[in-house]
């Protein structure tokens, strides 16, 4: 077993009279690149299932996991 660094995008949000330009796909790459230059082996992030457009832009870029995501209200 061993460890890596890893990122976690916590949100993601582009202005309604951005979208479609770009700039999401702008902003990925900047981490990723931010990422790179940090030795991370992976950035993560989660969106909501019904978020069509969202993630038609992180299928294009990422690959879906099988995880599940759990909150515990406090």
């Amino acid at each position: 077993m061993s460890a890596t660094t890893g990122g976690f995008l916590d949100d993601l949000f582009v202005d309604a009279s951005a979208r479609g330009s770009g700039a999401a796909q702008a902003l990925i790459a900047a981490i990723a690149a931010e990422g790179r230059a940090r030795g991370w082996s992976v950035i993560r992030w989660i969106t909501a299932r019904d978020n069509a457009r969202a993630r038609k832009v992180y299928d294009a870029v990422a690959a879906e996991t099988a995880w599940v995501t759990y909150d515990l209200k406090l």
